[in-house]
């Protein structure tokens, strides 16, 4: 269990580690009901108020548990103690708190994305560079020609663009990293991209934003 003091969490977004027992997230932090990702319900076994205080924990990056635990399955199951959940038997955490650390309940997930903006980080620039991801990949394909005459040429064509497409898709991970606070759990890279892909179309992009 980590041992941190109440001056550790000093700078973090929302100061769960001050909550009283019983207090509703709601009135402590007011906001959150502008929100809709944080007005969906979830079971008793894991309560909003607990899993709130995990997503704090876990996913501020001023967070102790972010600032001093460099290892992301050890930070997130420190944080889940510390949010109050408590392995149930000897195998661990129940089922439904297993699927939170592995970032398979999609009602967490969002949850955790719409807290990871809170922070201040650019969703519309997460947004353009998988738009521009797409944009280049479909270039590249319309560049490419199928010529039985030129076999050697498309097969040059094709390892070029195979070799930019790897390229760019480690670019869009590594963002995807940073965004969500250094999680790799692919569910929720999953979660993120296709909300990204859904708000695209409520953003006008400019060549601008596709530079990189």
């Amino acid at each position: 269990m980590a041992h941190f003091k109440s001056q550790d969490f000093k700078d973090i977004l929302y100061p769960v580690h001050t909550l009283k027992r019983g207090v509703d997230i709601f009135s402590a932090f007011p906001k959150l009901q502008d929100f809709e990702e944080f007005k969906v319900p979830l079971s008793a076994s894991i309560p909003i108020h607990k899993v709130f205080k995990y997503i704090v924990y876990a996913y501020d990056q001023r967070s102790p548990f972010f600032i001093q635990i460099e290892d992301l399955r050890e930070r997130k199951i420190l944080a889940m103690q510390e949010a109050g959940f408590e392995p149930t038997h000897k195998k661990g955490f129940s089922d439904a708190v297993r699927m939170i650390l592995n970032c398979e309940h999609k009602k967490v997930n969002s949850m955790i994305i719409r807290y990871c903006r809170f922070q201040g980080k650019d969703f519309t620039n997460l947004i353009s560079s998988q738009e521009a991801f797409y944009q280049i990949n479909l270039q590249l394909l319309s560049n490419i020609q199928s010529d039985d005459d030129d076999a050697i040429k498309f097969s040059q064509d094709k390892a070029k663009l195979d070799e930019l497409a790897t390229k760019h898709a480690e670019r869009l991970n590594e963002k995807a990293r940073k965004f969500l606070s250094q999680e790799t759990a692919e569910g929720l890279h999953e979660d993120l991209w296709k909300l990204a892909e859904d708000e695209a179309a409520n953003i006008k992009l400019t060549p601008e934003d596709y530079a990189d």
